[in-house]
């Protein structure tokens, strides 16, 4: 009996489709959005030689497609003198604050430009282990210089995963979204002022999905879903060496990522967190009771990057892998509503030493205030478009 093997001629096996592509059938609609669509990028409105302090509100752009991030690059250039020193949250702390609503007016991003870097760093919207989520490490980063100048690039996110869930439709010339980035005063900026106070120019670029050609009605999963960041402050203020569980205010929605901001009555982050009794509840049940090194290292599980001080992160986003990515699932995501009480408790400043990075956690500057930097994810159809549909 004869055995084929590839010594022997099969010209079956050098049969190919001659199919032209002009004549080429549409993608079947049960095709992932992402195979029949294209990632492309336009590039948007810029503004040169703006002060500190000033609003810039430009006139976004429609796109043939769905918006899934909005790079914003800000440089200040043409400062003069070698004395300039920068404040604690500089460049971040350039953007005051940030707003940027749906083209119905509804708020999708609510937020200070550290918060913005925070977001980049701990959302889970843009890159992991310090490829493209911490912003220090891009090319285009430019720390500030002691003439002043500086470059920074904040990464504006819609869509939460590679499926493009959460991109923005944006093909409407008459309906698009609207921002205003409110700018700090140089002195804010800046802890010691250069000789020439530097000028800022701003970039803002679209990068979408385009619309299929071949089946231009087919859109992201779940369409019209939006995944929202906002910035709150817990209402209460937390004293030196006292056990408090401090409620956090953002609830009603699905919780996917949850950022704490500590910082003491002269607005320096600190790390004044419980030491060995951290504590997490929902609606006065403990989820997690762990010591303060405990929740810092689960934080390099997760994203890779050294923590900031002052800075702790809940993720919601690791269903998949211990790491948080675009590959999330949502099985693991916090639903809240209304009525949900959220706290985080303990015995606040009471702790030193190398847990805290060499530092120290005592509140010295009392009362210290907690900030709460929320991602909530609004699916159209109700609940995430994933297999959790089923």
């Amino acid at each position: 009996m004869a055995v084929s093997t590839l010594q022997t001629a099969n010209p079956s096996l050098g049969t190919v489709s001659r199919q032209p592509q002009t004549t080429a059938q549409p993608t079947a609609a049960g095709a992932p959005f992402t195979r029949m669509s294209r990632m492309m990028q336009i590039l948007g409105p810029v503004s040169a030689g703006n002060a500190f302090g000033t609003l810039f509100t430009p006139q976004i752009k429609p796109v043939g497609g769905y918006v899934s991030f909005y790079p914003l690059y800000i440089n200040a250039n043409g400062g003069t003198g070698t004395v300039a020193v920068a404040a604690a949250d500089a460049p971040w702390n350039t953007i005051q604050n940030l707003f940027l609503r749906d083209p119905f007016g509804q708020p999708i991003i609510q937020a200070d430009g550290y918060s913005l870097y925070l977001m980049d760093l701990y959302g889970g919207q843009s890159g992991v282990f310090g490829f493209g989520n911490l912003s220090t490490n891009n090319p285009s980063y430019q720390a500030v210089q002691t003439s002043g100048d500086f470059q920074i690039r904040f990464h504006i996110p819609f869509q939460m995963d590679s499926s493009a869930y959460c991109s923005l439709p944006a093909m409407n010339a008459a309906s698009q979204p609207s921002i205003w980035v409110q700018t700090n005063t140089s002195s804010v900026v800046y802890s010691t002022l250069p000789t020439t106070v530097p000028t800022l120019t701003f970039q803002l670029d679209e990068e979408f999905w385009a619309a299929p050609v071949d089946n231009p009605q087919f859109a992201p999963p779940d369409v019209g879903s939006s995944a929202q960041w906002s910035v709150t402050k817990a209402p209460m203020g937390i004293a030196n060496n006292s056990f408090q569980r401090v409620v956090l205010p953002r609830v009603g929605a699905l919780t996917t990522t949850l950022i704490l901001i500590l910082r003491d009555s002269t607005n320096a982050r600190i790390d004044g967190y419980p030491p060995s009794d951290l504590s997490f509840w929902v609606d006065g049940v403990p989820q997690l009771y762990e010591a303060f090194i405990e929740r810092a290292d689960k934080m390099y599980a997760a994203f890779g990057v050294t923590r900031p001080t002052g800075v702790i992160v809940y993720t919601f986003r690791n269903s998949v892998q211990t790491f948080v990515s675009t590959a999330d699932t949502y099985d693991v995501i916090l639903p809240t509503s209304p009525a949900t009480l959220l706290e985080v408790g303990g015995t606040w400043g009471s702790g030193t030493g190398t847990i805290y990075q060499g530092g120290q956690n005592t509140i010295t500057n009392a009362p210290a205030q907690l900030y709460q930097l929320t991602q909530e994810l609004y699916p159209f159809g109700g609940i995430p478009y994933t297999h959790l549909a089923q």
